[in-house]
């Protein structure tokens, strides 16, 4: 599980290397320090979690749940905005 998570890590962070280096990062400058705070506040989250041995046991129904929540968000978003083009074209 552990080596699976530092793959994904690793190619998330090649594909951001890519990106950044490909396509217009502009955005990036003006929100700087926005995305600073943001790091660390995961950071901190992270160090939260990882000290806490009961939500450490629980992780995996954990990360299931919250993958599963955040999957129909998008999901919905994406239905949702398909059908507001539709309706407002008319």
């Amino acid at each position: 599980m552990l080596r699976m998570l530092l793959i994904v890590l690793i190619l998330l962070f090649f594909l951001g290397f890519f990106v950044g280096r490909f396509l217009r990062t502009g955005w990036i400058k003006k929100y700087k320090v926005l995305i600073v705070l943001t790091f660390l506040l995961l950071f901190a989250l992270g160090v939260e979690i990882g000290s806490n041995d009961d939500v450490v046991s629980k992780l995996e129904s954990i990360l299931f749940s919250s993958f599963a929540v955040s999957s129909f968000a998008v999901l919905g978003s994406f239905i949702f905005a398909v059908i507001f083009e539709r309706v407002s074209k008319k």
